[in-house]
């Protein structure tokens, strides 16, 4: 079988693995940021000059293409990721077969598409994470030239375009990759000024017109400082301890209590597993040497993915780790084999295992215990389903804002307490296909300065309809100063005095502006 075959065969079975699912529910907060962003970029607004976008300018770009081609759609981004999601896995094969076997690259691939499979969500990491994982692959390959080094770095500005987060992470294994491996000084200094080269030249293509028009401190806030001086908003600790049941028989209770079990401590399973890549790496290294170069420079790029998950231990913060170690760990056993280090093969051998396992099931238990969903009747949604009350109610919310909004008119979308918002719902905007009266589609409600703001903005604008989005999810406590109450209530004061009740549907309340 050729190498394009096996490449094929692996890109359609991921994009399998992926893709049975990807018309089930529908994601109020993140889906609903990237498509609305979209949706103001199609307006003619640009990001962070006119409005609030923390990430690289690919994403809503890349949106508002798909929506100018094809109408505005919950399914043609979703698409996109699926293929995305295959590419990812078939990038991990094609990574592993290198240095392991075939069987190793395909349980590699296995564990890459069921990551990225779950869960699924419009947030730009999987685009950069793939070309991140690009870049990897074309810095790691003999010989080096310069234009592999340039190609490698254009690759991280690629990263950068969607999340410049990931562009570091991809920039610092490519260096790792140049600086490590064994070539003259002169030969790698070249690599390194043809990859920052290329690197640079995308990233200005990029991130230039923004630049330039939102000017370099409105840039640098909306891309660095926002996100650091707002972190204890939104970071969460690990919870270590595990409040769910382990029943051991029948089998079956077994197996799903093992399930949630395993996904509950899996990020401690990820950090072990990069912790012990590393001591393989420091290991071989003093064995052979010369230093395992390739190793190091996914080691690096999996030490930004652990810094990513740090944040959040969850399965979205999960998937960059995850994909990282589906490379590391085939390679590590198939190291340990050939070394005759079996007890180096067997612990990178039981990670990789408890890996797949996690990530299998969690593609299993989708396939056959899916969550009830209901057909969603909006032209949007493209046959895309969600939850019966949403379902239910998001038809009747959009016809009653068509009733009172005329088209280009402003809403606004408000949280259940205003107090405590932990996420909000700009998807609503999307669906209603009407704008946004702020310039933030989730302003931080919880920092006085945002709410007190947020409360004037509005009083200004005045718009006709505000809908209180009441689902309890909205408002559930989080251990971080988002998730606990803030003591603010004036947004609520305000609706309570200037809006008036005209409908309820679901979780969702329709105010109108009062007269006078």
């Amino acid at each position: 079988m050729t190498p394009r075959v096996q490449y094929a065969l692996v890109f359609a079975g991921a994009a399998l693995v992926a893709g049975f699912s990807i018309r089930r529910g529908i994601d109020p907060f993140d889906e609903g940021l990237a498509l609305h962003a979209a949706a103001r970029v199609g307006d003619g607004q640009l990001p962070y000059a006119d409005f609030t976008w923390a990430y690289g300018p690919g994403q809503p770009y890349l949106i508002a293409a798909l929506n100018e081609l094809f109408s505005p759609s919950l399914i043609a981004w979703r698409i996109v990721r699926v293929l995305v999601d295959a590419a990812v896995a078939t990038l991990v094969y094609a990574l592993v077969c290198r240095h392991a076997p075939r069987w190793l690259a395909v349980v590699g691939a296995l564990i890459a598409a069921c990551a990225m499979a779950q869960p699924l969500s419009a947030n730009p990491f999987p685009i950069a994470l793939l070309a991140g994982l690009g870049a990897l692959a074309v810095i790691t390959v003999e010989p080096h030239s310069p234009r592999r080094a340039a190609a490698a770095g254009a690759l991280c500005g690629v990263a950068a375009a969607w999340r410049l987060d990931f562009g570091l992470y991809a920039a610092a294994a490519v260096a790792v990759a140049i600086l490590l491996r064994p070539a003259p000084g002169r030969e790698r200094a070249r690599a390194a000024a043809w990859a920052a080269g290329g690197a640079v030249a995308v990233g200005l293509l990029a991130y230039g017109p923004f630049l330039v028009a939102a000017g370099p401190a409105d840039l640098w806030d909306a891309l660095v400082a926002t996100s650091l001086r707002d972190r204890d908003y939104w970071t969460l600790p690990f919870d270590w301890t595990y409040d769910g049941g382990l029943e051991l028989w029948p089998p079956s209770a077994l197996a799903a209590d093992g399930k949630d079990l395993l996904d509950h401590y899996l990020p401690v399973v990820l950090w072990a597993a990069a912790a012990s890549a590393l001591a393989a790496a420091a290991f071989a290294w003093r064995r052979a040497g010369t230093a395992p170069w390739r190793w190091l420079a996914v080691l690096a790029f999996a030490a930004g993915a652990a810094l990513y998950l740090s944040s959040r231990t969850d399965a979205f913060h999960e998937t960059p780790l995850i994909v990282a170690l589906a490379v590391l760990l085939p390679w590590l056993v198939a190291w340990g084999l050939r070394e005759r280090l079996h007890a180096a093969a067997a612990m990178a051998g039981v990670a990789l295992a408890l890996v797949a396992a996690a990530g299998v099931a969690d593609r299993v238990s989708a396939l056959f215990d899916p969550p009830r969903l209901e057909p969603l009747d909006l032209a949007i949604a493209d046959g895309v389903r969600a939850r019966p009350v949403d379902a239910a109610a998001l038809p009747a919310v959009v016809e009653t804002i068509h009733a009172e909004v005329p088209p280009g008119e402003p809403i606004y979308v408000a949280p259940r307490r205003s107090d405590l918002a932990r996420i909000g719902n700009p998807l609503l905007y999307v669906m209603a296909d009407r704008p946004n009266a702020l310039r933030d589609d989730f302003p931080l409600l919880a920092r006085r300065s945002v709410h007190d703001d947020v409360v004037e903005a509005l009083a200004d604008a005045r718009p006709r309809i505000v809908v209180r989005w009441t689902d309890p999810e909205s408002s559930r406590r989080e251990p971080n100063l988002r998730g606990e109450p803030s003591g603010y209530r004036a947004l609520d004061e305000l609706l309570a005095s200037d809006y008036e009740r005209l409908r309820a549907f679901g979780h969702y309340e329709v105010l109108r502006l009062r007269d006078g």
